[in-house]
């Protein structure tokens, strides 16, 4: 027998990945079998019947068999969720849908997401979404994208062909081939695009058909039944019900589990423990919930794959994204080794200068290191659990070497309003998100913001590399103070800056900077103006055509090439050697 395979939804924010996911459970419902759709916890069941009657006239088309007894959808779409549903050597989904907006194409978390599934060796299928929304696109009002597409007019289609293949180079760059679903030559080769829209429901029949299709195809030996196979799932969430207490959000993927037997999760302090299933909770559905009031019902058994609160002992230390196990003392301590495992491989190369990370689920926390080392941001600290007053602590302590690492991210995490009070007496920032992808989008925005205030404020007290030229015919005053017209060559001129000539002599300070008779505090390359300078007398220590330079320090020369130098231009870098050469700074060795 073969059961039903897992389904994860995933893809770029906006792109439609809840709309698609109730455009198929809506579908479902609405398809003349009773009973279209199953509810499952953090899952939910099309079966067999309701692909069958949606794919009917498709399937006749394609002489393809379904076996399966249906489709079993991870209710929370996204990156998130899929890298939660953790076993070891991969992910428990058997099968994913991408989903890409046709119109925008391939965008940064949808890039991320293909990753994922590489790493992860997930099958998946493409999902080009909102095909209603393509210009002069008239909507069929079939679930059939093959029925949809022959209502288009010839330059609609052609358009839709046009977006499909700007998919297919996208795709190529991350090494896969791909076609529309109808073209594909070899799907052990190719991945399939499924045009599809969730407002018109176009296309879901398709999409339903060849996730199952390929998934029995392909996947028959993971998906076969294994008699008397212990109970083996994957923790999704950890949460608190009224009534309940913790409770356990899980998906079975295989054998079954019974209410009174022993199951072993992993806990936040790294060890394995042993506890009853106190009770098996599926969701009523809302007839039920209007008839009872409860919104769950208690069951005696599950089996796989499916999805299922488990009320226990312990679910509070439970760690989201951990594997669960169906006690055996047979295999007790393989059991408990794997378990530890899990923690240990996600491999963390500490650095004393790094960032603080907390995150709810094992999975969430693995794909936030790999990001970050990705981006080569250095981490301190990485756990699950809250962000507490001793990473603040310690993130404080990073902020005297480094501002820029010394900060916390919480993901999908609460910061108490104690902890939130030390940040703000420590000056430690706080990154809260729900995204992966947003920490690294709103860590870099923080920091090129900060870098940029820090480095405003740093030049507007340093010394830069400037080149001025006195233009002929242009004096003013000969002395006390001389004023005369310059030309900015290069870089920028402030008041109170100290000009030396070619010579490294001292000329003397810029009082004052007047563009058309206005007084500035600056002047920048390409402008033209009159500065008043103390110290010279014109004819005798400045003349016409004479080319002045800023005088920079050595101490402001060390600072601005350590800290600075990718901030300045490639003609102000090379200035500043000039300027290094005049001043005698630079050495040289034979």
């Amino acid at each position: 027998m073969l059961r039903q395979p897992i389904v994860c939804v995933l893809g770029h924010v906006d792109h439609g990945k809840t709309t698609l996911l109730d455009a198929i459970r809506e579908t479902a419902v609405a398809s003349k079998e009773s009973g279209g759709i199953t509810q499952h916890v953090s899952a939910s069941e099309v079966p067999l019947a309701a692909i069958k009657d949606l794919c009917g006239t498709v399937l006749e088309k394609m002489k393809l068999d379904l076996q399966l007894p249906g489709l079993l959808f991870i209710d929370t779409p996204g990156h998130e969720a899929f890298v939660n549903l953790r076993k070891r050597g991969g992910s428990i989904a058997d099968i994913a849908i991408l989903v890409v907006d046709i119109n925008q194409g391939m965008q940064n978390q949808t890039r991320e997401a293909i990753e994922i599934l590489r790493e992860y060796k997930t099958p998946f299928v493409v999902a080009a979404t909102k095909i209603d929304v393509l210009m002069g696109w008239k909507p069929q009002h079939s679930t059939c994208f093959a029925d949809a597409f022959m209502g288009q007019r010839k330059e609609v289609q052609d358009f839709l062909d046009t977006k499909l293949y700007q998919l297919v180079g996208q795709l190529s760059e991350f090494g896969f081939s791909a076609e529309r679903f109808d073209r594909v030559e070899d799907f052990t080769k190719q991945i399939a695009i499924i045009p599809v829209s969730a407002k018109t429901a176009e296309g879901i029949a398709e999409l339903l058909l060849f996730v199952g299709g390929l998934a029995q195809r392909f996947l028959e030996t993971q998906l076969t039944k294994k008699e008397e196979a212990l109970g083996k799932g994957s923790i999704l969430e950890v949460k608190d019900v009224r009534g309940l207490g913790m409770t356990l959000d899980v998906i079975l993927y295989e054998g079954t589990l019974s209410e009174g037997e022993h199951i072993v999760f992993l806990t936040k302090d790294g060890k394995a423990v042993k506890t009853r299933i106190k009770g098996l909770l599926k969701p009523n559905n809302s007839e039920e919930v209007k008839a009872s009031g409860e919104r769950y019902k208690k069951v005696k058994e599950i089996t796989a794959a499916a999805g299922v609160k488990i009320a226990c002992d312990h679910a509070e230390d439970a760690v989201a994204g951990s594997s669960l196990y169906e006690f055996d003392e047979r295999t007790e301590s393989e059991t408990a080794d794997s378990l530890r495992k899990e923690f240990e491989e996600i491999k963390i190369e500490s650095s004393q200068n790094g960032v603080i990370i907390e995150a709810d689920a094992l999975g969430s926390l693995e794909a936030i290191v790999r990001l970050f080392e990705a981006e080569k941001i250095p981490i301190r600290h990485a756990g699950i659990g809250k962000v507490t007053k001793r990473d603040i602590l310690e993130a404080a302590s990073v902020t005297k070497i480094d501002q820029l690492l010394g900060v916390c991210f919480a993901f999908h995490t609460q910061v108490e309003t104690d902890v939130q009070a030390v940040s703000k007496v420590e000056g430690v920032k706080i990154f809260e998100e729900k995204v992966i992808y947003n920490l690294i989008v709103n860590y870099k925005s923080w920091r090129d913001e900060k870098l940029s205030s820090e480095r405003k404020e740093a030049f507007s007290k340093l010394t830069l590399p400037a080149k001025i030229y006195l233009i002929p015919n242009n004096c003013f005053r000969v002395s006390n103070p001389c004023i005369f017209g310059v030309e900015v060559r290069e870089g920028r001129i402030r008041k109170e800056n100290r000009l030396i000539n070619g010579k490294g002599e001292s000329i003397g300070e810029i009082r004052s900077i007047q563009v058309e008779k206005e007084a500035v505090d600056e002047a920048k390359k390409g402008q033209e103006v009159a500065i008043a300078v103390d110290g010279p007398y014109f004819g005798r220590q400045v003349n016409y055509k004479d080319v002045l330079f800023t005088d920079i320090s050595q101490e402001e020369i060390d600072l601005i090439e350590k800290k600075y130098l990718q901030s300045l231009s490639e003609g102000e870098r090379e200035l500043l050697t000039e300027i290094k050469k005049i001043k005698g700074f630079l050495s040289y060795s034979f």
